[in-house]
């Protein structure tokens, strides 16, 4: 689990700069620069959440703010990882989790980012899914998955025009019905909605949380207009269905 946890920490530090480059038109090779001053990153600036509470979260040459993206993003993989080596999975489904829960992570940051999920990510995310489960599950069936666990967001993007839900996110939930199936991926998109609505009455309720955003590195006010990634609330219920077995259904009969 160690072991994991460190891998996951070292490919958290590439995955940020998949995030930070993505979309850019600059390349994913070479070493890391600050982003204020362009300067090149040392060795001992380059290791993995160490580094950022080391500077004291600011660069070495410039002086200027790093963002706290690079840790969140680290430790975040690093747990994953974990869980992901803690469930004992065989060979090829601990290492297809693992680039799953990668691709999942970069997802997530980027919606955060830039409102928006990537389609290069998105469609890699939807083939794996499909991959993992083409063996034992008829293909009839995941592609019927795929399409019933889309389908409410679907219709939510349709009916709105994409004002209440962005088109990201319908293709992210194929991958999920493609992955956990027609009951696991409906409870994924379930949980996703319902700790997006929590969390975001919370940040209505107490505006102070969000008066600065180290993803986005700007300072915002949170309203009833602003405009919400969801991505990342749909990843965490998959996190719990697919990581966790998380049945809402299963919970409510422990209080009736």
């Amino acid at each position: 689990m160690i072991i994991a946890a460190l891998a996951g920490l070292i490919l958290g530090s590439f995955l940020n700069v998949v995030i930070l480059r993505l979309n850019t038109g600059r390349s994913t090779e070479g070493r890391s620069g600050c982003m204020s001053c362009g300067s090149t990153l040392g060795f001992f600036e380059l290791i993995p959440v160490v580094s950022f509470f080391l500077l004291k979260g600011n660069c070495k040459s410039c002086g200027s703010g790093i963002s706290s993206q690079y840790w969140m993003v680290e430790i975040s993989t690093a747990i994953l990882f974990a869980l992901v080596w803690m469930k004992g999975f065989p060979l090829f489904e601990t290492l297809i989790s693992l680039v799953l829960v990668s691709l999942l992570v970069v997802i997530a940051t980027y919606d955060i980012r830039h409102t928006i999920i990537p389609n290069s990510v998105v469609y890699t995310f939807i083939v794996v899914t499909f991959i993992a489960n083409m063996a034992t599950t008829p293909l009839i069936y995941m592609a019927f998955s795929g399409i019933v666990v889309a389908l409410p967001l679907f219709l939510l993007w349709l009916v709105s025009k994409g004002q209440w839900m962005g088109f990201g996110d319908v293709k992210l939930t194929i991958g999920f019905g493609f992955l956990l199936g027609i009951y696991g991926g409906l409870m994924a998109v379930m949980l996703g909605f319902i700790l997006g609505a929590v969390i975001s009455l919370i940040l209505l309720a107490i505006p102070k949380v969000m008066r600065f955003t180290p993803l986005r590195g700007a300072r915002i006010s949170f309203t009833m207009k602003s405009e919400v990634p969801f991505a990342p609330f749909l990843i965490l219920g998959f996190i719990l269905v697919f990581l966790f077995n998380v049945d809402l259904l299963a919970l409510t009969d422990l209080f009736i």
